[in-house]
Formats: structure tokens, sequence, C-alpha cells
């Protein structure tokens, strides 16, 4: 392998940690707000985004598996202090509404950092855009979702 096709190499496998690292961010914390709420049609949505999540965490740990390397775990201050704040904002009286806004900004933001990672890694491997793309859409979906518990 020549030095281009190991610098092309070294950011893919960046850019699938990285990845890798924002959905399973996404996929823990739907979980903590999971647990932190009753039975009913928002747990039933969550769950099958988290699901979502899950499988694209899958696909970039093989990708990376193919290359030998390993997912960047988020790190236990990051998911701590995240699970600290849907503590502290989800109490058994909030209402369905406020928990779709906090999943809806949540969500927003990865999809803006998901686009932005996607402009600044253009030139990697096709099959690994297209994991971010589904990426995306999961995102994507999981705000289409939450909209509908707005209107509680």
């Amino acid at each position: 392998m020549n030095k281009e096709q190991q610098a092309i190499t070294e950011r893919e496998i960046e850019f699938m940690k990285q990845l890798h690292q924002a959905a399973q961010m996404g996929r823990d914390t739907l979980e903590h707000v999971n647990n932190n709420i009753g039975p009913g049609e928002m747990r039933s949505a969550i769950e099958k985004d988290i699901f979502d999540y899950s499988d694209v965490c899958a696909q970039l740990k093989r990708k990376l598996d193919e290359r030998e390397d390993e997912p960047k775990s988020v790190g236990k201050l990051t998911q701590f202090m995240s699970s600290m704040m849907i503590d502290m904002k989800i109490k058994d009286d909030t209402p369905e509404n406020e928990i779709a806004k906090m999943i809806i900004d949540g969500t927003t933001k990865g999809v803006t950092e998901c686009t932005s990672k996607l402009s600044a890694y253009s030139d990697v491997d096709n099959d690994i855009k297209n994991i971010a793309y589904k990426f995306l859409w999961v995102q994507q979906k999981n705000i289409d979702e939450m909209k509908r518990f707005l209107h509680n």
C-alpha cells in the first residue's frame, strides 16, 4: 500500500470511528430516555429508533473489523454527563411533548454534525458514505417520529 492509499485508509477509519461514536451516543441516550419513561407509544417509537441506531453501529463495526480496527467508545465522562442531564430533565411528570423536544434538539445536532462530517470526508469509499447516509436517514426518521408527540 502506497502512502496515498494509506492516508485514505486512515481517513476512512477515522470517519467510521467518528460515525460509530455518534451513533453509539445517540443509541445510548435514547436507551437512557427510554428507561426514564413509562410504557406507551413514545416508548415503542424510541425502541424502534434504538434498533436503527444499533444497526448503524453494527455496520460500522463490521467495516472496521474488515480493516482490523476497533470502534472508539464514547467517553465515560460524556456518557455520565448525558445521563445526568436526562435524569435532571425527565421526571415522572414530564410531558411527552417536552421529551420529544429534547430528543428532536439532540438529534438535530447529530444531523448537523453528520452532514458536516460527510462533507469533510467526501473522498472516502462509497460503502462508508452509504452507512453515513443511512445514519442521517435514521436520525431524520427519529426527528419525524418525535414530531407527532409535540401535539400532546
